[in-house]
C-alpha cells in the first residue's frame, strides 16, 4: 500500500524507547528492490536479442539507492547513485517495519491485539529538514487498524536505517488525531 508524503508532525522519539527492541533482525547491506531486463546503454552495438539486467536497491551501509547495470554476460558495467530516488519496499523490509512497531514499548500495547491489522509498505517517506526522515533515512509508515481495516487506531513511522520507531503516533497533517477506536 502506498501513502503520499506529508509534512512531518512535531513528535519526537522518547529516550530509552529502543532499549527493549531486539536489533538482531535489522536490515543490513544491499537489499535489492527490483531486477528488470532492459536495453543496454550500448544497445546499438549489440544483437537485437541481447539485453542488460538493471537492478535497483537500497544500500544500508551507505544510506542510499543504488542502480546497477549488468551486461548480458553478467558483468557489472554501470553503477549509479540517484539522489532522492525512492524504491518500493521488499518483503523483508515490510516485515521488519511491522516487527519494530510490535516491539516498541510506545506502540506494542496498541498493535499486539488479535483484531489489529497493520498496513505497511509503499515508498520511503522523506521530508527535507526532518530530524529522522531526511536524506539517508529509510522511513516507512506503518498504520494499525481495526474493524477489517476500516478504523485507523495508530499511524507510526519506522526508520529502517536506524532500526527504530521514530514517530510512534504520527499525524501527517500535524493536527491532533481523533482516535475513536483507541478504546477498542
Amino acid at each position: 500500500m502506498s501513502f503520499g508524503l506529508a509534512a512531518c508532525a512535531s513528535q519526537s522519539t522518547r529516550d530509552g524507547a529502543g532499549d527493549a527492541i531486539d536489533h538482531s533482525g535489522r536490515m543490513r547491506g544491499y537489499v535489492e528492490s527490483s531486477r528488470v531486463t532492459d536495453f543496454c546503454p550500448d544497445q546499438s552495438k549489440r544483437r537485437d536479442d541481447e539485453r542488460c539486467v538493471v537492478t535497483r536497491g537500497w544500500d544500508y551501509a551507505r544510506g542510499q539507492n543504488i542502480v546497477r547495470t549488468f551486461d548480458p554476460s553478467g558483468n557489472l558495467i554501470a553503477t549509479q547513485y540517484p539522489p532522492g530516488a525512492d524504491l518500493s519496499l521488499t518483503e523483508p523490509e515490510r516485515q521488519r517495519a511491522a516487527e519494530l512497531v510490535k516491539m516498541d514499548p510506545r506502540t506494542r500495547d496498541i498493535v499486539n491485539k488479535p483484531d489489529v491489522m497493520l498496513w505497511h509498505g509503499g515508498f520511503a517517506m522523506r521530508e527535507p529538514g526532518d530530524p529522522f526522515c531526511d536524506r539517508g533515512s529509510r522511513c516507512i509508515r506503518v498504520i494499525a487498524a481495526v474493524n477489517n481495516g476500516d478504523d485507523v487506531i495508530l499511524h507510526s513511522v519506522v526508520d529502517l536505517m536506524s532500526d527504530r520507531v521514530v514517530y510512534p503516533d504520527y499525524v501527517p497533517s500535524g493536527r491532533k488525531a481523533v482516535h475513536s477506536s483507541l478504546e477498542h
